[in-house]
């Protein structure tokens, strides 16, 4: 009944095409002759159950129609009398998978053409399994990784801020492309309480979509590392200063109270994920007490406070059971500094055992050479390593020894005692400046690749930041953007050959 009402429906809607007649000869019984192809409607959207819709194609000739996708079937009907109106029956099948999904009807009539782009809504199902292997095999299978930063992590209202900090909304096809530039995890920075209501509550339609996204990567059998990220430094500045313009030690009252809502987000979290696999992994923090201003000589008297933090975030994902009692859990070092991480987090603070944990620090060294500071002058570096020096603008230190020194403390510290590491955040600038391109390309390709070679070699997994920014880079301010999320493809091309270059001069030691 459903589709004999919308072919009348096609029927009428030809009106608008040709006055109504009954011979075969494209003149519409005396009106005007059909003269060309006519497809309506050009788009259609299913359901995730899927159904059946009709597409109305008139032509003066045979019409014939092709998808672009298995899932999505289109047959053509006969053609209805001097109107020369062919139905097109289209077929689509529930979805399966957790991903929106989307197919091609190419129409066509002699030499004409036309397209109509067929949409249908992800499935429900979840991904699920057990887990079978702890942090250490994990670790090994999850280089190289990748930020999908400056995106969940953003604020914003809702669901828009996904756009906020650049302009791209996260689809299958994204990650399908960070898969094909040979990722093979994707670290997720994620905000949760400014998605929360006045009870605490994370919003059920962010939850939702932060799910898909996290399906899309598991989809495509990437690992996972999803974390509550600076969130409007509600943990990772107020949790460590009741101010946020002068620094004042908060009471353990306070403390305890940051602990406990730091639980309920992550029990919210775990809870809604409690089913998935290994593939996924939970970070409780990001860059705790990273304000320079507020904290840069306090990290030893902070310390009290992470390890409180580290261990609230793992008490309450084991406490929700299934697959979290197992999952892989990362930690944060003081600041995710790599120095102040060696010195001050000893694997005896950690809140567990070797097995089951990873450690995270951050690198962004030296400052002015990956971070996108104002080129002119003296105030950035455009070349980086022992071969890549030119006439000004050179590194002057940060390069390949203290890069190797600053890893050897992670892997004395950590990675021997049982516990792998994880660079979660670390780029350089790809600019394009007015001295030696040539060299700075080569200086990105050179620190790209040492960072992953280097960190493979101790057992750290480095995740590369990457903020979806095209238009710094034919600027001298440049940027650390590898994928163009908008046309599924890689941009950051130095950075991308230093990557691979540099995972397949390494050798695992674990």
């Amino acid at each position: 009944m459903k589709k004999f009402l919308m072919l009348c429906v096609a029927f009428l809607a030809t009106t608008a095409f040709a006055a109504c007649g009954g011979d075969d000869t494209g003149d519409g019984g005396g009106g005007t002759p059909v003269s060309k192809l006519t497809v309506r409607p050009l788009s259609l959207s299913f359901t995730a159950d899927g159904g059946e819709l009709t597409v109305s194609a008139q032509a003066p000739t045979q019409v014939t129609a092709t998808s672009s996708a298995d899932w999505c079937q289109v047959s053509v009907g006969s053609v209805q009398g001097g109107l020369k109106v062919y139905p097109l029956t289209v077929t689509v099948g529930a979805n399966p998978t957790t991903y929106s999904r989307t197919a091609t009807i190419s129409v066509t009539a002699g030499s004409e053409s036309a397209t109509v782009t067929v949409t249908q809504a992800e499935g429900t199902a979840a991904p699920s399994g057990a887990i079978t292997k702890d942090a250490k095999a994990l670790a090994k299978e999850m280089v190289p990784g990748w930020n999908l930063g400056n995106t969940l992590e953003a604020t914003g209202d809702g669901l828009a801020a996904e756009t906020a900090w650049q302009p791209t909304q996260t689809t299958q096809q994204v990650i399908d492309a960070v898969k094909a530039a040979g990722f093979k995890s994707v670290r997720i920075p994620c905000s949760w309480n400014i998605h929360s209501d006045g009870s605490g509550t994370i919003d059920a339609q962010w939850m939702a979509r932060v799910k898909q996204v996290v399906n899309y990567c598991i989809n495509d059998g990437l690992y996972v590392v999803l974390n509550d990220h600076w969130d409007g430094g509600w943990i990772e500045v107020e949790g460590f200063s009741a101010s946020t313009t002068s620094f004042r030690p908060l009471t353990d009252e306070q403390i305890a109270a940051k602990a406990e809502r730091l639980k309920d987000i992550w029990t919210q979290i775990a809870n809604e994920f409690r089913d998935y696999d290994e593939h996924l992994l939970f970070a409780g923090l990001n860059e705790p007490f990273q304000q320079y201003d507020l904290f840069n000589g306090r990290h030893a008297d902070l310390m009290k406070n992470l390890n409180i933090y580290n261990k609230a975030f793992v008490e309450a994902v084991r406490a929700t059971g299934g697959n979290n009692a197992q999952r892989t859990l990362v930690v944060q070092g003081p600041s995710t500094d790599i120095t102040s991480t060696s010195q001050l987090l000893s694997a005896s603070d950690l809140p567990e055992q070797a097995g089951r944990l990873m450690v995270e620090v951050h690198y962004y060294n030296p400052g002015q050479f990956c971070g996108t500071f104002d080129a002119s002058g003296d105030k950035a570096f455009y070349y980086w390593g022992a071969d890549n020096h030119s006439t000004d603008h050179n590194a002057t230190y940060g390069e390949e020894d203290n890069l190797r020194y600053l890893f050897g403390l992670m892997q004395t510290a950590f990675t021997s005692k049982g516990y792998p590491v994880i660079i979660g955040e670390y780029a350089a600038q790809q600019r394009t400046i007015t001295g030696d391109q040539d060299k700075h390309n080569a200086s990105v390709k050179a620190f790209y690749k040492c960072v992953n070679q280097y960190a493979a070699n101790m057992g750290i997994v480095a995740f590369a930041w990457d903020v979806n920014d095209l238009g710094n880079l034919l600027t001298e301010t440049g940027t650390g953007t590898i994928i163009d999320r908008k046309n599924a493809s890689v941009v950051g091309t130095n950075a991308l050959e230093g990557i691979k270059a540099g995972v397949a001069a390494a050798t695992w030691p674990y």
